[in-house]
């Protein structure tokens, strides 16, 4: 019996099928890895909340506070790098060219903010609770990858949030201790320590990640950019500080507790 090939036509439009099976599948893959990146990204919130409350537990409930001497309750800007020449806010003479043969890397500069902050918190304070860094990495940042040199300088993927000055913004002349929320309520942050002692121990960030500020485009489902500078496209992962870890949606700043609202101007009224 004499077997019949495939005609071309026949071929194309089996070609045509597949492609049109790929357009609609491919976007389906990619964010259910999107989805799959966000989950790991929260357990790695939840592993570093754990780590912070195993710490507390042994100083007397404080947070680590990254080489401060005293609470460090506004953000930490983890882009600002003082191994690359990155401007320095708050010097600490106690740490410039302190090595401490268990940490790997260079030399600490004495600039408490920025990586060197985070450093701290992952070689030192957190480190003996985790046995790991690579927590300190969500796998859909786009700037901060784990490698030696980011790990060694303290580039990683999370912000230090437990407040900040917008936190506290009220929209009857400048910055205040409180908060004022859609409904009209207000909470008094004034004298909230970054520790278990909070009275909003629950609802407030400890930590977050790249969508909570506002100078880059951040919230953008909010003031109108893009989300392709941060981690997720639809919010951006929160650990609160009792250590649950959650979504939070773009446009949604001024319905958490405290509000991490950005720009003033959008504060409801």
């Amino acid at each position: 019996m004499k077997k019949q090939a495939f005609t071309l036509i026949e071929l194309l439009v089996v070609i045509a099928i597949i492609a049109i099976l790929a357009a609609i599948l491919f976007p389906v893959f990619a964010q259910a890895r999107e989805k799959a990146r966000a989950i790991t990204c929260i357990s790695n919130l939840k592993q570093i909340g754990l780590a912070l409350h195993m710490y507390d537990q042994d100083y007397d409930e404080q947070f680590p506070m990254g080489g401060y001497t005293a609470q460090r309750d506004w953000e930490e800007n983890p882009d600002v790098n003082p191994y690359t020449a990155g401007p320095c806010l708050d010097f600490n003479p106690a740490w410039k060219g302190v090595s401490i043969p268990s940490i790997p890397g260079p030399a600490f500069t004495g600039c408490e903010y920025g990586t060197e902050f985070y450093r701290i918190l992952m070689w030192i304070q957190c480190y003996p609770y985790i046995k790991n860094v690579q927590v300190w990495y969500c796998p859909s940042d786009h700037y901060n990858q784990p490698n030696i040199t980011n790990e060694e300088q303290g580039q990683q993927s999370y912000h230090w949030f437990p407040d900040w000055v917008y936190n506290n913004w009220c929209p009857s002349g400048g910055p205040f201790p409180c908060v004022k929320y859609q409904d009209g309520s207000k909470r008094d942050l004034s004298g909230q320590p970054v520790s278990e002692l909070s009275d909003y121990y629950s609802q407030r960030i400890l930590i977050t990640e790249r969508g909570v500020f506002g100078w880059e485009g951040q919230d953008s489902a909010r003031i109108g950019g893009n989300t392709s500078s941060e981690n997720h496209p639809i919010g951006y992962n929160a650990l609160y500080f009792d250590s649950h870890a959650k979504m939070i949606p773009f446009g949604k700043k001024w319905v958490t507790t405290p509000a991490s609202g950005w720009p003033p101007s959008q504060a409801p009224q």
